[in-house]
Parts: structure tokens; C-alpha cells; sequence
């Protein structure tokens, strides 16, 4: 009888040493570096006049204008952006990310600037956020995701 206890007790702590040891993994695997903006991707953050561009790649197009604001008594810089994104169609999922870089690419600071959310396809093209600037940060660059809709076969 006791035997039996210690066997269950052991079968129980092994499986939970397994489902730990897989959810260590999926965390792992889930998390991601920062990405790395190319230093031609890569557009200087003006601070003393307001500001227009547009960025293109084969998944999306946005022009943008945003005005920098100096923080005072503590209040961190930040930017009051603006934009018109336009996704490619056939998109069934679609995130667009502005990251504030240093004087040598790297990444301080991310924001989201579109995510939809899966399935819902890519919709309003307006964008508008006041976004907190890091300090240190010199250049903006946009990264993606976009996966393309799924075809599925018509019912008979």
C-alpha cells in the first residue's frame, strides 16, 4: 500500500516536471529580440519642426506627419504621430510597429501602431497616438507582420 502511494506520488511530481518543462519552452520559444532595423530603413526623429514622410514595403504603404513635443518637469518627450496606413489586400493578419532607435540601431523602445487582430483582415487606415519617445533615441524605423488569408475550399 505504501509502495503504491510513493509510485502515484512520483507519477504525479514526473508530470508536472513535464508540463513545467513544456511550458518553459513555449515561453522560450515565444519570445522574441528585438528586431533590427537596417540602417537604410532607418529615418532621423526631428525634434524641432513638425514632420511628414511615408514608408513603403510590399505589405504596406503609410505616409505620416508627426510633431514633436519636449517634456518638461520630468514628463518624458513624446511625439503626437499621425498616419494613413494602407495594408495589401489579402491580408488576414496585419501589425505595424514604430521603434524609436539609438546612434547605433538599437532598439529602445517600441509601439504598436496597428494590430487588428487575427482574422479580422486589416481595416481603418487612420492612425493616431501620442507616443512616448525613449531617451537617447535619434531614429524611427516600422517593422511588420502580415500573414496572408487563408484560401479555403467552397463547400459542394
Amino acid at each position: 500500500m505504501f509502495f503504491t502511494r510513493t509510485l502515484k506520488a512520483s507519477a504525479g511530481a514526473g508530470i508536472s516536471i513535464v508540463i513545467g518543462g513544456i511550458v518553459m519552452l513555449l515561453m522560450l520559444a515565444s519570445c522574441s529580440t528585438s528586431p533590427r532595423i537596417a540602417p537604410g530603413q532607418q529615418m532621423p526623429l526631428v525634434k524641432h519642426q513638425p514632420h511628414k514622410g511615408s514608408h513603403r514595403t510590399m505589405d504596406y504603404q503609410i505616409t505620416f506627419a508627426y510633431t514633436f513635443l519636449e517634456g518638461h518637469g520630468g514628463e518624458p518627450d513624446r511625439i503626437d504621430f499621425s498616419g494613413r496606413l494602407i495594408p495589401r489586400r489579402g491580408l488576414d493578419t496585419f501589425i505595424l510597429r514604430l521603434h524609436f532607435l539609438d546612434e547605433n540601431g538599437n532598439v529602445l523602445g517600441t509601439q504598436v501602431l496597428y494590430a487588428p487582430g487575427a482574422g479580422r483582415g486589416a481595416g481603418r487606415p487612420a492612425i493616431s497616438r501620442m507616443i512616448e519617445v525613449p531617451e537617447r533615441a535619434i531614429n524611427m524605423g516600422f517593422s511588420h507582420v502580415a500573414r496572408e488569408q487563408r484560401i479555403r475550399p467552397r463547400g459542394r
